[in-house]
């Protein structure tokens, strides 16, 4: 027997959702959205030029250490920042992703006038990064890319492509996770099939929790003791 990966040996790895596949929002369905990249180095979009107040900012410049961070002596009101507050500079590509966690059910109970808001819609992904570039360019080692396919790495799993859906090979980084608002994700007919769902919430709860059973853990060391 040769060697032996999790997408090869499932029946089915993915599944269309049907009509209404743009309101579903279940779990391990598939869309398209604006995924940040955070950068290491952090970066603030701070005014450089102000009215005579010092509240409105016209024109801003990009800085990377500033000794009054999130300190700053007045606040401002056009575009509004308080002193507490920074435009933290991040760049965004659109990327297909997994819905990890839809919007909460809606908390009914009054809000304090001027508290926390209570109910945010925001929904739960985990982002795909394409293992090829568009010229097919391989991006990683395929040992590496044979690996997450056994399963190895609690915060990597592998997505194969779906050209029907516009998916190409793909790995699901769970060390990305990410929350939007349900309205600025564009929804996939298209979602993990039942057997693959249940290894993927598996390998996200031993990400998170470190909680080792179930589906996962059976797949997972039968991939792993493969040659």
């Amino acid at each position: 027997m040769g060697e032996q990966f999790f997408d090869e040996i499932v029946d089915s790895f993915f599944e269309e959702i049907g009509s209404g596949y743009r309101g579903a929002f279940e779990r391990g369905q598939m869309f398209w959205t604006h995924v940040f990249y955070h950068k290491e180095n952090l970066q603030f979009w701070r005014p450089k030029n102000y009215d005579e107040t010092k509240t409105y900012a016209s024109e801003f410049v990009i800085t990377s250490s500033t000794r009054d961070a999130f300190n700053r002596q007045t606040p401002l009101y056009t575009p509004k920042l308080e002193i507490d507050e920074e435009f933290v500079v991040v760049t965004a590509k659109r990327r297909p992703a997994i819905l990890i966690s839809p919007v909460p059910e809606k908390v009914e109970i009054s809000e304090i006038r001027g508290g926390g808001k209570i109910n945010i819609n925001l929904c739960l992904i985990a982002p795909l990064y394409s293992v090829e570039d568009i010229d097919g360019k391989a991006k990683y080692r395929m040992e590496f890319i044979d690996r997450i396919r056994k399963l190895e790495f609690p915060h990597l799993f592998f997505i194969p492509e779906n050209r029907m859906k516009g998916l190409r090979n793909s790995i699901c980084r769970l060390d990305r996770l990410q929350a939007f608002f349900a309205n600025q994700m564009e929804a996939i007919d298209l979602k993990l099939s039942k057997d693959v769902l249940g290894v993927f919430k598996g390998q996200t709860e031993f990400f998170m929790t470190e909680r080792y059973a179930d589906d996962y853990q059976v797949y997972r060391e039968i991939l792993l003791e493969s040659p």
